[in-house]
């Protein structure tokens, strides 16, 4: 890995690429897709990782935002990668990880170097820490993702921290491209501790299941989505996955139901949650052995918390419900060439306002609530719909589930759930109707009715798409609403 950073530095300088130009990323998980992140980082570029999955109109927005003077393609995302620079009109140069028409293969980018060119290379010298090393997208659950910039100090800081991961120690494995923080923090401590990574494919449950019993992983991280799928996978019981001692769940609210359940099929496996964000570079809570199901954990090392109330700013105590709040020694310096929506996030006091309603118990343990704009209003009451979504989770039948709002002319909104089910189970919307108001007060019925789909939409980073749920519910008809 060493001798091909140093030679993609060298190809990188080359091509006129230096200080504070960026370099973009666009692949899956493979041998090589971590070197140009390296090579980078060598000579004080910026390395930005794009979702390889993207469309030609998420290409476009990363191009302009970014404007890479080099983008690093895999075969599946350069077709849309050179669409983009056709419309957008821009000339970076396109390196492809295998083969294609009119790009650089990046066999040869580590082709002819001289051997002392090799050998003498020296890192560029980062005269200021707080410089941008990595640009990451946030999740882009309410519009187009924004460039998160972490600093080279942000780095630094994470890996320093000794009680982060133990990867030295451990067989790990993840699903997480680049393109998330996890996948690229998680690689970045692989290298610093000369610990084992497995590459792997994309996530499906028979894969997860196969890997798992092949190499004994002990150390497994999932976004929630996939824990829930791994869950109720029918198979899972064919594999022995005894060697994996410890789960880390992240990405969206893990439900109380949902981690006893993984904790009853996964025996002895520690399952934990844990919160983080982009824009915080990591993780700010995480559960402790004892930790309830359901919570995110205490706070982390460097990091403050606080619970505001959402209209005063006010700093709200124990079992109140507020806005969370966040600072840590590793969070974003600000949104890439986007100062209004740094100061609207950031604020002039240096705390992150994550837009989550959350509060933290007598034992300092942490419980997302829900996120604050997705709060339902039924007749002056506020509706959670993590709370719906909890009671439908529970059923054995449902796979995914989120609830929205539609507009209701008299009672402001109705909730209405969008559900997945698991495959060969079947559920009726009534009965899901039926469940929620057994369990839940009346404010909470799913009068918007409830939707099943094959799969439900997500984000490029792995979240269930609201946005995009949203715009469904507005143009749905009233169906198996209940009054």
């Amino acid at each position: 890995m060493l001798e091909r950073s140093i030679k993609c530095a060298l190809w990188l300088q080359k091509q006129g690429v230096g200080e504070r130009d960026v370099v973009a990323i666009s692949s899956h998980n493979h041998l090589d897709s971590f070197i140009p992140c390296i090579a980078a980082t060598y000579i004080g570029a910026i390395f930005n990782p794009w979702n390889y999955e993207m469309n030609t109109h998420l290409a476009r927005h990363f191009m302009t935002l970014s404007k890479p003077k080099v983008i690093f393609a895999n075969e599946q995302s350069v077709q849309v990668t050179l669409e983009a620079t056709k419309i957008e009109v821009f000339h970076p140069k396109i390196v492809t990880f295998g083969e294609y028409p009119g790009t650089i293969s990046f066999s040869e980018v580590l082709e002819g170097h001289d051997k002392s060119a090799v050998a003498n290379f020296r890192c560029t010298e980062i005269d200021d820490p707080s410089q941008t090393a990595l640009i990451l997208y946030s999740s882009g659950t309410t519009g187009m993702p924004k460039g998160t910039q972490l600093s080279h100090q942000a780095l630094l800081n994470v890996l320093l921290m000794k009680e982060l991961l133990k990867l030295s120690t451990q067989i790990p494995m993840w699903f997480s491209t680049l393109y998330w923080i996890s996948g690229t923090l998680f690689s970045l401590k692989c290298i610093v501790s000369s610990s084992m990574k497995i590459i792997s494919p994309e996530f499906d449950e028979k894969t997860a299941c196969e890997m798992i019993q092949k190499y004994k992983v002990t150390w497994l991280m999932l976004s929630t989505s996939m824990a829930n799928r791994l869950v109720r996978y029918k198979d899972l019981h064919n594999y022995d996955l005894s060697s994996i001692k410890v789960l880390l769940v992240g990405g969206a609210t893990l439900k109380e139901e949902s981690q006893d359940s993984l904790k009853k099929h996964l025996g002895d496996t520690l399952v934990l949650q844990a919160y983080g964000m982009t824009e915080l570079g990591g993780l700010v809570a995480k559960q402790l052995v004892n930790s309830p199901s359901g919570s995110c954990g205490v706070v982390s090392t460097n990091c403050e918390i606080k619970i505001i109330d959402p209209e005063t700013g006010e700093i709200l105590g124990p079992n109140q419900t507020g806005e969370l709040c966040a600072k840590s020694s590793y969070m974003m310096t600000g949104y890439y060439k986007n100062p209004v929506a740094t100061e609207n996030t950031m604020g002039k006091n240096g705390w992150l306002h994550s837009g989550d309603l959350a509060y933290y118990n007598d034992n300092g343990e942490l419980f997302i609530v829900d996120r604050l704009k997705e709060i339902i209003k039924y007749r002056g009451h506020q509706v959670t719909p993590t709370e719906i979504e909890a009671v439908l989770q529970s059923h054995p039948s449902v796979l995914e589930v989120a609830v929205v709002s539609i507009p209701h002319p008299i009672d402001d909104e109705h909730p209405v759930a969008f559900v997945s089910k698991v495959h060969d189970q079947e559920v009726t919307a009534q009965e899901l109707i039926n469940q929620v108001a057994k369990n839940l007060a009346d404010h909470y019925r799913l009068r918007g009715g409830v939707k099943f789909l094959s799969s439900l939409p997500h984000t490029h980073s792995g979240k269930i798409s609201r946005k995009e749920l949203r715009a469904m519910a507005k143009s749905l008809e009233t169906y198996e609403a209940v009054p």
